[in-house]
């Protein structure tokens, strides 16, 4: 990614603060990949996704799919208690969760780096700390390492966070609307 594209998808965010979807703002406020029509940012998204795909098959030999993709920021004050990325809200909130959770593997992309705190970190491997780098991506099986994020203390902490599923079903689709009410989930269904 390119200081460019990282420095917009910023001002993007904070100019289209109607589009805001995802997160209820004790942690982080984020604009879902299917509400945003700006074709530039659509085409970011689906080459930072499109190399991670070949990342994790390259490590992994798995196969995976973008399940959700969305640009956040994580004001002062945002923190997250260490968890697994198990199920979505979409999932939960639509009633489709399956027996086994598929969502593998996640993608937390810094855009930024003029913020403090805002560390991702690991506590069951040693409470490692995650230090953050523009225009970085940290990519883990997140159904499987807890992790959380430190207070951020000053300044925003801007990233793009993608979730990878071993099933295709839940592949994200590529359809965009205006609905804020409207999820993946829902908007594949209609």
């Amino acid at each position: 990614m390119t200081e460019w594209e990282a420095k917009n998808l910023i001002q993007y965010h904070k100019t289209h603060k109607h589009l805001r979807s995802v997160g209820d703002g004790s942690d982080y406020r984020a604009i879902d990949y299917i509400h945003i029509h700006t074709q530039w940012v659509r085409d970011v998204f689906n080459r930072v996704g499109y190399n991670a795909v070949g990342h994790i098959k390259k490590e992994s030999d798995q196969t995976v799919y973008p399940e959700m993709i969305a640009l956040n920021e994580w004001e002062i004050g945002g923190v997250q208690d260490p968890h697994l990325d198990t199920y979505s809200t979409v999932e939960l909130d639509n009633d489709a969760v399956e027996d086994k959770p598929s969502r593998e593997w996640t993608l937390i992309l810094y855009l930024n780096e003029n913020f403090n705190g805002g560390e991702t970190y690991f506590p069951q491997q040693n409470n490692h700390v995650h230090e953050p780098r523009a225009r970085e991506g940290l990519l883990f099986q997140g159904l499987y390492h807890e992790h959380g994020v430190y207070p951020v203390r000053r300044n925003s902490r801007h990233t793009i966070s993608m979730w990878f599923s071993t099933n295709p079903n839940m592949i994200i689709t590529d359809e965009r609307t205006k609905d804020l009410e409207l999820d993946h989930y829902k908007l594949r269904n209609i």
